[in-house]
């Protein structure tokens, strides 16, 4: 069966300096300090010198040892801030915030608690316990943080979202909808709620599909997502010329993008029987991405139908080293092999 892959994967790596690397006087491994970095730790350790009971001074230092990427710094020094003043929000904030980021789920969900402990209403931390909450599929418990959130400020345009995605998740559509309408309405240029939207009406066929995603393009020309997500939109609409332009225009955007490739070969394959352009443009997708293992089966598969036997059996052949059990390869395979010896 021909395969059309939709998703488009992201990958977020968090680097984190923990500490320098020994060095001697042959041969220096650690980069010396700038004379940026030298002046702005001078001012920092000069202020706090100076007001050593004043919180603000360890996080003004903790948000530009983060800026540096020394993230370990910024946490011992919100630690400062807050052995200095505990009842000072922005520390367990940024914490919770960054430990959250590195992953650190248990010891930020120790600051969360810590927080809303000492600031009920600080809606940092509500919302990034909500978002705790919607991770573990405690929606219920979800719900209550972000309306606590919501008290504080109603126009929290990514509680309405989260609040939508629940709904998604539970099934209730209509109440979905609604909640990420008034995610955009809140703020009109919340480009993750237009998404939302068009994802969500997509999946309903709905022709208002298109009219999020275009809003989401005209917030980020440069972005890919949109215009993919309304690539498969038209093709699934039957629109396939609309979505061949949309994957070209993903390609100018970015050169390496192997799916929207994929995705012309299997509308030229699928669609368009033109087999030719077909097998070019899973060919394309191949050179982006060298062990895309359904990119070698469907060119295997434009190759068998404009005749090509024996190299559509090495496609089948390749698909099939990359990924052992590739079923509708291997049946293509046995095919290949049998019109091979009949000829």
């Amino acid at each position: 069966m021909i395969q059309c892959n939709r998703d488009i994967l992201a990958a977020i790596t968090i680097a984190c300096c923990l500490g320098l690397i020994g060095c001697d006087e042959t041969e220096q491994t650690t980069p010396l300090p700038t004379e940026r970095e030298l002046s702005a730790s001078d001012s920092f350790d000069a202020s706090i010198r100076n007001n050593p009971q004043d919180p603000a001074v360890y996080a003004a230092r903790a948000e530009f040892k983060l800026s540096e990427g020394d993230t370990a710094g910024a946490l011992e020094d919100w630690s400062l801030a807050l052995r200095a003043d505990s009842n000072y929000a922005p520390a367990w904030e940024m914490q919770a915030e960054v430990l959250y980021q590195l992953r650190q789920f248990e010891p930020c969900l120790e600051k969360l608690e810590g927080c809303l402990q000492r600031f009920p209403d600080d809606v940092a931390c509500l919302m990034r316990r909500a978002e705790f909450a919607i991770h573990l599929n405690q929606f219920e418990e979800a719900f209550d943080w972000l309306n606590s959130a919501l008290r504080v400020d109603d126009q929290l345009h990514e509680a309405y979202w989260m609040k939508g995605r629940i709904y998604e998740t539970t099934g209730a559509l209509e109440k979905a909808q609604s909640s990420y309408q008034t995610a955009v309405e809140v703020n009109p240029d919340f480009f993750d709620g237009f998404i939302a939207l068009g994802i969500l009406l997509a999946s309903q066929q709905n022709p208002l599909a298109e009219e999020y995603y275009q809003s989401a393009m005209e917030l980020r020309p440069q972005a890919v997502e949109p215009l993919y997500n309304l690539a498969i939109f038209l093709q699934d609409s039957n629109r396939h010329r609309e979505a061949l332009n949309l994957y070209e225009r993903i390609l100018i955007l970015d050169s390496q993008n192997a799916t929207a490739s994929f995705n012309q070969g299997y509308i030229h394959l699928e669609y368009l029987q033109s087999y030719d352009s077909a097998a070019y443009w899973f060919s394309e997708a191949i050179e982006r991405l060298p062990y895309y293992h359904q990119a070698f089966y469907n060119r295997g598969l434009a190759r068998e139908s404009m005749g090509q036997v024996q190299i559509a059996l090495e496609d089948y052949t390749e698909a099939l080293r990359l990924k052992p059990d590739y079923t509708a390869a291997a049946k293509a395979k046995g095919r290949a092999l049998k019109s091979n010896k009949g000829s």
